[in-house]
């Protein structure tokens, strides 16, 4: 492409762009605020026309002022033909404070209402995407910049587009007014301003491109803003005195972000100010002509008012509207990231789970053969190591199994392609004799209850923490309060200020801060909230002591007798407890049985369960 090619292009690309971008961000405004900002135009359009109105109706003042006092023969001053327009000057003036009060307000609130939007959209989107994209960096960067640039953008923009209306109209008014002094003067200013939109398009675009550059930076910047204020680093970071090499890091990466970011500002600012004298230029010519076509005689002396004030005021609104376009179109392409993010392909990420069939089958209320691992391997996305190798074994229907092995050697794993957080690499898995995949994924996930070793702690309400097992009976205080019990956590929560009213957590005011332990029978508790078919626990009692883990896990046995369990745990005098055992090592199957066929056989199993136990004697 030659150089008159790519400046043409170049030209051409921010209202291409536009074209592109704005349709929905017009639409992002309707469905965020609809009325609201139909209505806020229009105010803004009947506030914007009382500048030229007053402009007009002071040359009438100073025209009928210089008339009266000029008058040679003597006639009595027709004071309510002066007064009148003085009084038109300040009903104009009123309802243009009306009108930019109302305005304003209204501007505020829609744009409040769009950059809600935007964030529920993001976040809904993000909540929609598989787990894999929660694998790839490049995933955040994108979801970091949707989250922190296109809803302030949507926000600006919403405000800006209301903006430029408002402006639009009281500059064609005011161009209307100063056409009263030549043809040519709204064309002069015209020609002077223009050349900002230019520069403005050229840096918004490089805006743009920075902003997708340093983006990496930005999200490290604040990565250790959040580990600095964290609560649960704040220990180790004192114990081992990072926070200085913490703080240096948090202020290079933000030194990078910010020196180019700013940079490319003040290299604006002096572009802006070189074209913003050119139009100064511009207006002054206007000036002298009209000083020079009052001094002939030709024009009178309220009309150089006139000149004065709807030229400067033309320039100004002129540079102001010209600017905002550049804003305008800086905000629409930084909406595109937005737009982008929301238009994500579910599948356009490595380790997404297969398409749906044509018509999924609802996972049975009650299952008949149980779930089958065939042949199943698994790496995860970006890796070229597997966790799981050619893995086959059989979980029977009412049967408890427990997974044994050391840290890495795929336990998680078998779980989360149980939950069906990720599908096989090779193999597959078969629930009552069909494959997995041709199940409704949210019906299987309402049969397959997980309680992982990092579970979540809601700094929300215990009925809140235990309800959200099964979140459709949240209001079910019976049911919440036997899960409770279930989990162990029953008389922990009567004893809490509130009960299951009572916060949880130090995030906010009156939380009440839990154990480790205490946390995980909470947890527990959410567990067995939910009616599950398969109900899997992975290390969630890691907190408690042997005694402790011990009752949870015969309260489990107990409660899951007439359902399929799972559970993964380091401890053998929970795991004998098993129906059945697998043992992983290095991501292959190496033994299965029960504990007494294990330990008979005198391999992997027994030499762990034999080093542990000579640990109690």
């Amino acid at each position: 492409m030659s150089d008159k090619e790519s400046s043409g292009f170049a030209i051409l690309r921010p209202i291409a762009q536009i074209i592109e971008y704005y349709p929905r961000c017009a639409r992002l405004v309707w469905d965020a605020a609809g009325l609201q900002a139909i209505l806020a135009v229009g105010v803004s359009i009947l506030g914007a026309v009382v500048p030229a109105a007053q402009v007009w109706i002071t040359k009438i003042v100073i025209d009928n002022v210089i008339s009266a006092v000029g008058n040679a023969d003597g006639a009595a001053v027709d004071w309510i033909g002066l007064l009148i327009p003085v009084a038109g000057v300040f009903g104009v003036w009123i309802l243009g404070s009306i009108c930019s009060a109302v305005a304003n307000g209204l501007i505020e609130k829609v744009g409040y209402l769009v950059r809600t939007h935007s964030e529920y959209l993001i976040i809904r989107k993000a909540a929609q995407l598989d787990i894999a994209f929660f694998e790839n960096p490049t995933f955040f960067d994108e979801m970091e910049k949707a989250r922190s640039e296109s809803s302030y953008r949507a926000y600006n923009l919403a405000a800006l587009s209301l903006t430029i209306v408002s402006s639009l109209t009281g500059l064609i008014a005011m161009l209307a007014v100063l056409l009263s002094v030549h043809w040519a003067a709204p064309i002069i200013l015209l020609v002077t301003a223009a050349p900002q939109v230019i520069v403005g398009g050229h840096y918004a675009g490089k805006r743009f491109s920075l902003v997708g550059a340093m983006a990496s930076n930005r999200r490290m910047a604040e990565y250790m803003s959040r580990l600095l204020g964290s609560r649960e680093a704040v220990k180790e970071i004192r114990i081992f005195a990072l926070h200085e090499e913490l703080l240096r890091r948090f202020h290079n990466f933000w030194g990078l972000f910010g020196k180019e970011t700013f940079g490319l500002r003040f290299a604006q600012e002096r572009f802006g100010f070189l074209l913003g004298l050119i139009t100064m230029l511009g207006t002054a010519s206007i000036w002298a002509y009209a000083v020079v076509r009052a001094v002939g005689g030709h024009i009178s002396v309220g009309t150089v008012a006139l000149a004065f004030q709807a030229a400067e005021q033309g320039r100004a609104g002129f540079s102001n509207l010209f600017g905002n376009l550049g804003f305008f179109y800086e905000h629409t392409i930084f909406a595109g990231i937005l737009f982008r993010f929301l238009d994500l392909d579910p599948r356009s990420v490595e380790g997404a789970l297969a398409p749906p069939p044509a018509s999924p089958v609802p996972v049975p209320d009650r299952l008949t053969q149980g779930i089958e691992f065939r042949n199943v391997s698994f790496r995860y996305p970006g890796s070229d190591k597997y966790v799981l190798k050619n893995v086959s074994f059989t979980l029977r229907v009412r049967e408890s199994v427990a997974i044994v092995g050391e840290n890495g050697a795929g336990k998680t794993t078998v779980v989360k392609l149980l939950a069906r957080f990720y599908d096989p690499t090779e193999g597959a898995i078969y629930l009552d004799g069909r494959d997995l995949r041709e199940y409704d994924l949210a019906s299987l996930r309402r049969q397959i209850g997980v309680i992982f070793q990092d579970f979540v702690r809601y700094d929300l309400s215990a009925k809140e923490n235990v309800g959200f097992g099964q979140v459709d009976l949240l209001d079910d205080n019976d049911r919440i309060e036997r899960a409770a019990y279930e989990g162990g956590a029953s008389d922990l929560i009567k004893g809490l200020p509130k009960g299951y009213d009572t916060i949880l957590g130090k995030e906010f005011d009156e939380g009440v801060d839990l154990s480790g332990g205490e946390w995980q029978k909470i947890a527990l508790g959410r567990a067995f909230m939910k009616e599950a078919e398969v109900l899997i626990l992975d290390e969630p009692t890691a907190a408690l002591d042997a005694f402790a883990e011990r009752d949870v896990f015969s309260r489990f046995a107990e409660l899951t007798s007439d359902r399929t369990a799972v559970f993964i745990s380091h401890r053998f005098s929970t795991v004998r407890m098993a129906d059945h055992i697998l043992v992983l090592q290095q991501g292959e199957l190496v033994e299965q049985g029960s504990h007494e066929q294990l330990v008979a056989e005198d391999g992997r199993y027994a030499q762990m369960f034999n080093t542990q136990a000579k640990q109690y004697r």
